[in-house]
């Protein structure tokens, strides 16, 4: 347990277990909301959602205000007040029910099922390349109802709409139901060896821990307040200026012209301008929070790898070579696969065991959520629906099967990371499946039946930073630290994971018909609603064959990984997470570098010269910077959405 985080106190009564009814029926009455909110920041409003880093600061300050009330009613009327039980299980159905409204997963797939249609021209010839292809029942063609949806000043609500959307809309659900119920099986046959066994911290819901305590000592602290003064004075003023121009503004945020160093690089030429694009020193105080949360070795690999990859960038321009960005993701796919490959190598004999156990008895053990047998069915018959539904979607069984085996282990990669590592993102950014086969395979080999309906489930595959599953693993690490029931709350995640899904799905099409897709703000709509296709027509017109040497360069960042695994494991004193070799090519480090870069200078100097005390303090000032920031900046936001004026973005 990371300093400043006391256990959770039993209560004395049923609330201790946390599932209760006015928990599921208090969750009930926020999922649309929370669900509203998110979809309209990225329609309405063109902000980030909070799906897009790893701690939903949505459901962070639900959980503000949650906890607020709650100490209010405590004091009046203590036996209806919630449990610090009853709040985490709050905080774990609200997470899943977030993800199926979250970027990476609904709103990426909703764009790609009807942007082949959409925007196919004559110029970019994707009838005659895929069109015809395309499975019909998850995708809407009707030209008229896209009209609509684009145009808006409609309804989902008339028929005329619905009917077009109901079947496609249904089967996605249904898909993703499916796809997001059957790691409920792998987080049971892990949890005892990552959570008991190897004592994973899972840092990344140490504040939410913290938040639900029935004394929140922190709040005595100085330096927490220390922490949440710095955002908020920060917010204060940025926010001011988003209305009074002539108020200066603090920059923090990637895109503010203030922050770009690659704006100093690209005037150098070759081979600096190599390393010019994306290149920002931004300066958000929560992701330097959760950064002091880290182990110093962890935010000194993020971004020492960061400026290494640039490094190698500007070495590759030097010396004459054109290294495509696809080259970096094969060799950093290479190493998120030995990052799980390393752990799951280790715990093959106790995993092993517990598929001997599921096929000699089905009786569940004390302290188990269910038994082995149960979390292997439903792993394996959760597969076998999928990949059934592949194949009914044109993939060949084979190349379903890979799939979404494929698609299962990343899950379980992000799990690893969450659960270890606690990153402020985990994006798998081009290093899905269906990227990973098509840049590597093509059509020569997967065939172009294949392609396309890959093409189709690169929504959500692109990203994954918003899946249940580590959030259902982290419900588990409640339970085994608290008088949580873990029982309860993994089987209550299944139905609020298709209830998100449900009310995402109703809200992306009540926006966007009500608006009108092509009238939103920003561009991230007709971007995400082509790339897929885009993707897949540079495949076709290329027709290049097997990509070697992107094969290569997985291999070799595997082996890269693993080596750096072992030379950490085998001297104490090695300075740098091999996590770091893997994470730092994706996009959104490139927001966050700088932040960890600080929080390694921040926690380096507490521990040369602050002495235990200043280190014992870190926690309690990432817990400030984080509440003040996301505090103040959803204040602003609700501010916006009430009055109707633009909105300033704390995270953008």
């Amino acid at each position: 347990m990371q300093a400043g985080v006391p256990q959770v106190a039993a209560a004395a009564d049923g609330r201790a277990r946390g599932v209760t009814v006015r928990v599921l029926v208090l969750a009930l009455m926020l999922v649309p909301l929370n669900n509203f909110f998110i979809l309209f920041l990225s329609y309405e409003r063109n902000i980030f959602d909070p799906t897009l880093v790893a701690l939903f600061w949505n459901v962070l300050f639900i959980l503000l205000v949650v906890r607020g009330v709650n100490g209010f009613v405590h004091r009046r009327w203590p036996r209806l007040s919630l449990s610090p039980a009853e709040m985490l299980a709050l905080w774990v159905l609200l997470c899943v029910s977030t993800s199926g409204a979250g970027m990476d997963s609904m709103q990426c797939t909703f764009m790609t099922m009807q942007g082949a249609f959409h925007f196919a021209t004559p110029e970019n010839h994707w009838e005659d390349l895929f069109q015809k292809l395309i499975p019909t029942t998850i995708t809407v063609q009707d030209p008229r109802a896209l009209e609509r949806l684009w145009q808006g000043d409609s309804s989902i609500l008339e028929w005329r709409n619905l009917q077009v959307w109901l079947g496609p809309v249904f089967r996605w659900w249904l898909l993703m139901s499916v796809l997001w119920t059957a790691p409920v099986g792998i987080g049971q046959l892990l949890r005892k060896r990552w959570i008991e066994q190897e004592r994973m911290g899972f840092p990344i819901v140490q504040l939410p821990f913290a938040i639900v305590q029935p004394r929140l000592d922190f709040l005595r602290q100085s330096i927490f307040w220390v922490g949440v003064a710095i955002p908020a004075l920060i917010n204060l003023l940025n926010g001011l200026h988003t209305y009074y121009p002539g108020i200066p503004s603090f920059p923090t945020a990637m895109w503010d012209a203030r922050l770009d160093i690659g704006k100093y690089l690209a005037p150098l030429g070759r081979p600096w301008n190599a390393a010019a694009d994306m290149f920002y020193v931004c300066l958000y105080p929560f992701i330097l929070g959760l950064g002091l949360l880290l182990p110093a070795e962890l935010s000194l690999s993020l971004w020492f790898f960061f400026l290494f990859w640039r490094f190698e960038m500007i070495v590759s321009a030097w010396l004459g070579f054109q290294q495509p960005a696809d080259v970096r993701y094969s060799t950093a796919a290479g190493g998120y696969l030995a990052l799980v490959g390393f752990p799951l190598w280790a715990a093959r004999r106790h995993l092993a065991e517990l598929v001997q156990r599921a096929l000699h008895t089905s009786q569940r053990e004390p302290g188990e959520p269910m038994s082995y047998r149960t979390a292997l069915l439903i792993l394996l018959l959760g597969l076998g629906v999928l990949v059934a539904m592949g194949i009914a979607y044109r993939l060949s069984p084979g190349v379903s099967l890979a799939f979404f085996i494929q698609y299962l282990f990343m899950v379980v990669i992000i799990g690893r990371i969450r659960a270890e590592m606690g990153l402020p993102t985990h994006e798998l950014e081009r290093m899905g499946p269906t990227t990973i086969y098509g840049t590597w395979l093509g059509p020569r080999v997967l065939s172009l039946q294949n392609l396309t309906t890959l093409s189709v489930f690169h929504g959500f595959t692109r990203g994954m930073r918003n899946i249940p599953f580590p959030h259902q693993l982290e419900g588990l690490y409640f339970a085994a630290r608290t008088g949580l029931d873990g029982r309860k709350l993994l089987w209550a995640t299944v139905p609020f994971i298709s209830l998100g899904l449900a009310w995402g799905w109703f809200w992306t099409l009540f926006l966007s018909y009500n608006r009108g897709l092509g009238t939103y703000r920003g561009s991230f709509h007709t971007w995400f609603a082509g790339e897929a296709w885009n993707q897949l027509a540079g495949w076709i017109n290329a027709d290049a064959p097997v990509a070697w040497g992107r094969m290569l360069a997985a291999g070799l960042g595997f082996l890269g990984y693993w080596g750096l695994q072992t030379v950490r494991s085998n001297w104490v004193g090695w300075p740098l997470h091999p996590a770091g070799f893997a994470l730092c090519t994706t996009w959104y480090m490139a927001h966050m570098w700088f932040p960890m870069c600080l929080a390694w200078l921040i926690k380096l100097a507490c521990a040369r010269w602050g002495g235990f005390g200043a280190v014992k303090a870190l926690p309690l000032l990432a817990y400030g910077l984080v509440l003040g920031d996301v505090g103040t900046g959803a204040l602003w936001i609700i501010y916006a959405m009430v009055r109707h004026v633009p909105a300033y973005a704390f995270w953008q």
